[in-house]
């Protein structure tokens, strides 16, 4: 079992990538409620992953005190030179109220993304991406007072924006 796991790691990762053009690029992705630095390495014409990382806000609380990470798997059904057309699986990890220890807790949340990628070579290899999607996660969680040691605990319910709609620019090169 182990050898078929890591035969099956080594196709995914050197020799599907020799096929169509890989590229990797580092940039940045503004969504909604969240500003994400991230890296995207296309492995294939239609076969990419995307980790990400950065500062989040709530929808009742405006205010950037929510960190998440996480990772996305894109597949393109329709690849040209210039452009390419994708869906994707997303699976990111929340902290809610990270700098507040009394009221902080985390949860993972789920997502599917569609998105459009537009390449341009003017001086350096850039791309403008538009997705959007859903995303789903909802946690229910106590928190203590520290005024009143921790005695009169309180619930409350976090359920994260549904709608995914992100705008990203990158730099890309080719390997």
């Amino acid at each position: 079992m182990k050898r078929l796991m890591l035969f099956s790691l080594f196709i995914l990762f050197f020799c599907i990538g020799s096929f169509g053009q890989k590229m990797i690029g580092f940039g940045g992705e503004l969504s909604v409620l969240s500003f994400k630095p991230n890296l995207r390495m296309w492995i294939s014409k239609t076969t990419g992953i995307e980790i990400f990382g950065g500062i989040a806000s709530e929808l009742e609380d405006i205010d950037p005190n929510d960190v998440e990470g996480g990772f996305k798997f894109l597949h393109a059904f329709q690849y040209n030179r210039t452009d390419r057309t994708y869906f994707g699986l997303v699976g990111k990890w929340k902290w809610v109220n990270a700098f507040d220890p009394n009221r902080t807790t985390n949860l993972p949340v789920p997502g599917i993304i569609v998105g459009k990628e537009w390449f341009s070579k003017k001086r350096a290899l850039k791309g403008l991406a538009v997705e959007l999607g859903y995303q789903f996660g909802t946690k229910e969680y106590t928190i203590y007072s520290p005024a009143f040691n921790d005695r009169l605990p309180s619930k409350q319910r976090f359920e994260e924006f549904p709608l995914i709609l992100n705008l990203r620019y990158s730099f890309y090169r080719k390997k």
